[in-house]
């Protein structure tokens, strides 16, 4: 059985169930997005409340639309992610929220491919590329059944080009995808690769002596294209203390696997007038990339190096207009020089019809993660698309 209890029609909040005559495994239990007019969340049989025996919950990545209604699950509920994730969003909780430390603390973790046995269903957590660091996709295998739970994912990225063959190997007799269809409902965004983006980075830091780049603290590969480009043109990197342990703890674990993720030259600043001379004057004289927050701590060294200097806005466009627009967000990026340099952490059309092609569910694929699911059927054919609404059960 097959439901979407949130997310058939509307980005973020999602919550997917699929179950076996036993066992549920619930995939995801997310926040609305900010200025999404959503059905009110009234907690979900087997998983907030009532009998939760043969329940799990897997998570596909740490976004805050996938686990922001965390705290909603029952106790005795086993919770699992990926091993990389899980010390990010307890790095992130340190900061922000430290009442959630004992909750994260709880998940339990899992590695690439490794086998999950909850009573009759057999779960395999797929690592994809998306804009938060170690995201997956699950194989849920029970029943004689076989569901590919895409979660959020896109091919433009930096590892992008891996998913294809991981699809090909372990993506095999599959009978339905349950499928994020974002891009579908943002036509008008543009897309560019992460290296073209990198590439207009070095292009940035080229011209402008100082750069502050404004993105999301937990996307690493955003911030390794930034770090990266920097060291291109011989600028410093800096940022806070905080976002260097993010840092250290990605390279910690993985630096060994790609260069992409060695991030021993960075440099960590707090108050202005706390920093030393010694690395004033390096970044005087060499120049540096920032990496900022929305924050009144960093307003000190935009106020001080205005001379050629830039902003680069690297997030989602409609933090800053529209319905979902940040006031903070906009009053703190107000007073400077704004270029905006972001692609989307979400797959393209192109992307998902390649998916389907690889995939070739044997019963069709069902869209979720979207405001307009019915736009798969131009991709991938009317015949092929399954549109359910919130609540509605597929008996697979």
């Amino acid at each position: 059985m097959i439901i979407i209890h949130r997310g058939a029609r509307q980005v973020g909040g999602v919550v997917v169930e699929v179950s076996s005559a036993t066992n549920r495994i619930y995939i995801d239990i997310g926040d609305d997005l900010p200025g999404t007019d959503a059905v009110p969340f009234e907690g979900i049989e087997g998983l907030t409340h009532g009998n939760s025996t043969g329940s799990a919950l897997f998570l596909t990545h740490y976004h805050g639309d996938h686990i922001g209604r965390l705290a909603a699950v029952l106790p005795d509920v086993p919770v699992y992610m990926g091993g990389t994730a899980r010390k990010i969003l307890l790095n992130l909780a340190k900061r922000v929220n430290k009442d959630s430390l004992p909750l994260y603390e709880k998940i339990k973790t899992f590695n690439p491919t490794d086998e999950i046995i909850v009573g009759d269903i057999k779960v395999m957590p797929l690592m994809v590329d998306h804009s938060a660091f170690d995201a997956y996709m699950f194989v849920i295998d029970g029943d004689g059944k076989r569901v590919l739970h895409t979660g959020d994912f896109r091919t433009h990225g930096f590892r992008g080009v891996k998913t294809s063959k991981m699809l090909s190997v372990y993506a095999k007799n599959i009978d339905y995808i349950i499928s994020e269809a974002t891009m579908l409902s943002r036509a008008e965004e543009p897309v560019m690769t992460e290296r073209e983006l990198q590439q207009r980075a070095i292009e940035i830091m080229h011209d402008n002596k100082y750069a502050f780049a404004l993105c999301s603290s937990t996307n690493i590969d955003r911030i390794a294209a930034f770090y990266h480009a920097a060291h291109k043109v011989g600028r410093v990197f800096v940022c806070d203390r905080y976002q260097k342990e993010q840092l250290e703890t990605i390279s910690a674990l993985h630096a060994s696997k790609s260069s992409l993720y060695d991030f021993r030259s960075v440099y960590a600043v707090e108050r202005i007038d706390m920093v030393s001379e010694k690395l004033i004057a390096l970044m005087e004289d060499k120049g540096f990339c920032m990496l900022v927050r929305k924050s009144d701590k960093f307003k000190p060294y935009l106020e001080r190096y205005t001379e050629n200097s830039v902003v680069i806005h690297s997030m989602w466009s409609g933090y800053l207009k529209g319905a979902a627009a940040d006031p903070v967000l906009v009053d703190f990026l107000t007073p400077y020089s704004v270029v905006s340099l972001h692609t989307s952490g979400h797959a393209t059309a192109e992307a998902l019809e390649e998916l389907y092609d690889i995939v070739k569910p044997k019963k069709g694929l069902i869209p979720m993660h979207s405001e307009r699911p019915e736009a798969f059927k131009a991709v991938i054919g009317e015949e092929n698309v399954i549109l359910l609404d919130d609540g509605e059960v597929l008996n697979a």
